[in-house]
């Protein structure tokens, strides 16, 4: 199950040079086609009958010894018995035999190790996931949202969409529980549809895990589980308030499955609850995650990973990572933590979460007061942490439209 974040651990220690991978030939096959293959099992056996062909000459030269003068000697027949200088011309000769056969294999195997490292690196190259958000009004940002991710939950097959609430991050730091926001997202999903979007139990909305392993999770102890996917969705809206840029923020509204509880579907605005300013310049946000090593397609090319953060993480750096994953990976995201968090009520279960992202502030290369750096990595469940690259959310003036 770890395998592939084990083989990051390398990366992780500075072992393995990004633009020349050395790795050993066990690991060579894993890069090589068919065709290739084939012509690196002949040059292996080429090789290691070559080695123990020159073994076997080494082996005879080690035990020729020096005639004794004192011997007594005996009678030969026929080549039964060899000169000292004899047997040395006979055991070179196989040393030569076993050395041409290695060096007949040996420009298919360089060949071939220089194929599979120049593959390796290829997948190991650096990548940049990015995003931009103009900045728009508080009004629009929301109805936007409630329209985009009606059609994924209308297209998804969903049924029913239950509104958790929402909640607001400070620039303090301090998490706040708003029925101002999840108003405003209510009436806009409301005005462009009426009937997806269900009632509020009497119980209200929390997180309740699944009684046990054949069993899936519930959003209300009012509310029974959900039989299958697709059957039952949430709906919740998060911001988060931007240091040094006034009233402005990030906000995020996600739509989940209920019954796999794995975020399906996210939105993301540069926005502010205050009336637009019309005489500032307006800002762009841009969402950029650095992947040192292309962790992020190699692990998703290895199967079906759902995410949870740790507990250090940042909450803007989790929320930018998880719309990151959501939109742009095939990575998935664990919806409990964030259901228990707007509800303010439950303890996440696991889900199925097979690893952990952690966002913690991280240091800039080259300090700029428009970015704000985190540091990520990863950590399978049971295994070590692998560092993969920094998160960063730079806000900048709006460029304006070049005149034609």
């Amino acid at each position: 199950m770890h395998a592939l974040l084990a083989s990051f651990f390398l990366l992780a220690a500075g072992e393995v040079a990004p633009t020349a991978p050395v790795m050993p030939d066990a690991e060579v096959i894993k890069y090589l086609n068919p065709a290739e293959l084939a012509e690196w099992a002949s040059a292996q056996r080429l090789t290691r009958a070559g080695e123990t062909r020159a073994n076997q000459g080494m082996s005879i030269m080690n035990m020729i010894r020096p005639p004794d003068p004192k011997a007594i000697k005996s009678p030969t027949k026929g080549n039964l018995t060899e000169t000292p200088e004899e047997a040395k011309a006979r055991a070179q000769k196989i040393i030569d035999q076993g050395n041409v056969q290695i060096q007949q294999a040996l420009p298919s195997l360089v060949r071939l190790r220089a194929a599979a490292a120049a593959r390796l690196a290829e997948k190991m190259k650096p990548l940049e996931f990015t995003s931009e958000f103009p900045q728009g009004a508080w009004n629009v940002s929301i109805s936007h949202a409630a329209v985009r991710l009606q059609k994924q939950a209308r297209d998804a097959g969903f049924t029913k969409v239950h509104l958790l609430g929402a909640v607001v991050m400070q620039n303090d730091g301090k998490l706040l529980r708003t029925t101002t926001l999840s108003d405003d997202l209510r009436a806009a999903w409301t005005k462009a549809d009426d009937k997806s979007l269900v009632a509020v139990p009497a119980e209200g909305y929390a997180y309740i895990p699944a009684a046990d392993e054949k069993s899936t999770p519930a959003i209300s102890r009012g509310l029974k589980p959900a039989l299958s996917a697709r059957q039952d969705a949430v709906l919740w809206a998060e911001f988060y308030a931007l240091p040094n840029e006034g009233s402005l923020g990030l906000l995020f509204v996600r739509l989940a499955d209920v019954y796999t509880m794995r975020i399906l579907a996210s939105e993301a605005y540069l926005t502010s609850p205050l009336p637009l300013d019309t005489s500032a310049a307006p800002k762009t946000a841009t969402i950029i995650l650095k992947d040192q090593h292309s962790f992020v397609p190699r692990l998703s090319s290895s199967g079906d990973w759902v995410f949870a953060f740790e507990k250090e993480s940042t909450g803007i750096g989790s929320a930018m990572l998880t719309q990151a994953a959501v939109r742009q990976t095939k990575l998935g995201i664990s919806a409990s933590p964030y259901v228990a968090v707007v509800t303010g009520l439950g303890t996440p279960g696991v889900d199925g979460v097979r690893a952990h992202w952690r966002v913690v502030p991280g240091k800039a290369e080259k300090p700029d007061a428009k970015e704000t750096v985190f540091q990520v990595s990863a950590k399978a469940v049971g295994a070590t942490n692998v560092e993969v690259g920094q998160l960063v959310l730079r806000v900048d003036d709006t460029p304006k439209p070049v005149a034609k």
